[in-house]
């Protein structure tokens, strides 16, 4: 089963139990402390399903920050204190409890004026299940991760030790970087001997191949800026200017992307080029997975150095 959906279950089960205007699950963003909504059932048109909430920040940030159950009875602010909601809904009881330390798990009514001890256990039950379930399900993401890096370590080292051709290798080399990353595209680029300028030696998957061949100054684009900084970059999400994407050039024809993943290639701190992923899609790359991308960025790296494949012009 999915896992949000494992979350968005429970949370309708919660909800049925409770007679609830709105129940919802809050946990921490990955790498940050901000809330976001994970999961949740309401009957509220303002609720903020996107916005985050900082620790301390209404009464969901405050029961983050302290740890701390709230509960109001005959509850008398506008819903907005919250931070749950736009608009004032209405609210007469209002509960949350945190969720071990990963979040907070809400639930409020517009049915009476008090929730009453069962209901009232039934949420702390909830919580702690919430909390044992998110746990289990960081494990098994962060396993599935480690099954994702070994594979993309066998797929480099098995493209390095079989390639005939440059453009097999760096084919074989971005389809396993594509993989990986779950994202649509990838481009390997190489660096020019005078370092002003480098070459898009190989694109896999849509929208840039006509970018193939071509030589960009390293003063543009998110791959210039790794070639310039020499470290990787990941953005998780994007918000390209209109008709414009700058991966590489303002004249790509990509048109809108979500997510970018950038490390340099070195080969014994030698800078050889980048190689790169982008794609439409959401994805969330953590310090982690970066860091395995750039360990097998140096493989390639070392392969272009030792067969000297970047004096051969792909085409």
């Amino acid at each position: 089963m999915d896992q949000r959906h494992e979350l968005t279950d429970a949370i309708n089960l919660l909800a049925d139990l409770t007679e609830a205007f709105t129940a919802a699950l809050f946990l921490r963003e990955r790498g940050g402390e901000n809330l976001k909504a994970v999961a949740w059932y309401t009957l509220s048109r303002s609720f903020r399903a996107e916005a985050a909430i900082a620790p301390s920040e209404g009464l969901v940030g405050y029961v983050a920050k302290s740890g701390r159950i709230v509960d109001v009875d005959r509850y008398q602010q506008g819903a907005t204190a919250t931070r749950m909601y736009d608009e004032d809904e209405g609210i007469k009881a209002f509960l949350a409890m945190p969720v071990g330390e990963v979040g907070v798990l809400v639930v409020d009514t517009k049915n009476r004026q008090v929730f009453g001890e069962r209901e009232k256990k039934v949420v702390r039950d909830f919580a702690k299940f919430f909390a044992h379930l998110v746990m289990h399900q960081e494990t098994s993401s962060r396993e599935a991760m480690y099954g994702r890096i070994l594979d993309l370590m066998y797929d480099i080292e098995n493209a390095t030790m079989a390639f005939a051709d440059p453009r097999d290798y760096y084919a074989e080399t971005l389809d396993a970087g594509r993989r990986y990353t779950g994202l649509s595209m990838g481009f390997l680029c190489l660096l020019h001997p005078g370092r002003k300028q480098f070459t898009v030696e190989a694109v896999e998957g849509p929208s840039l191949s006509t970018l193939r061949g071509r030589s960009f100054p390293v003063s543009q684009g998110l791959v210039g800026w790794v070639l310039r900084e020499m470290r990787p970059l990941t953005h998780s999400r994007l918000n390209p200017l209109k008709g414009k994407s700058y991966l590489i050039s303002p004249d790509e024809p990509m048109r809108g992307y979500n997510a970018f993943v950038g490390v340099p290639l070195l080969a014994w701190r030698s800078l050889a080029g980048v190689w790169a992923f982008a794609g439409r899609t959401e994805r969330l790359i953590d310090e982690e997975e970066e860091r395995a991308l750039q360990l097998a960025g140096h493989r390639v790296a070392s392969t272009i150095d030792h067969y000297r494949l970047n004096s051969v012009k792909g085409s």
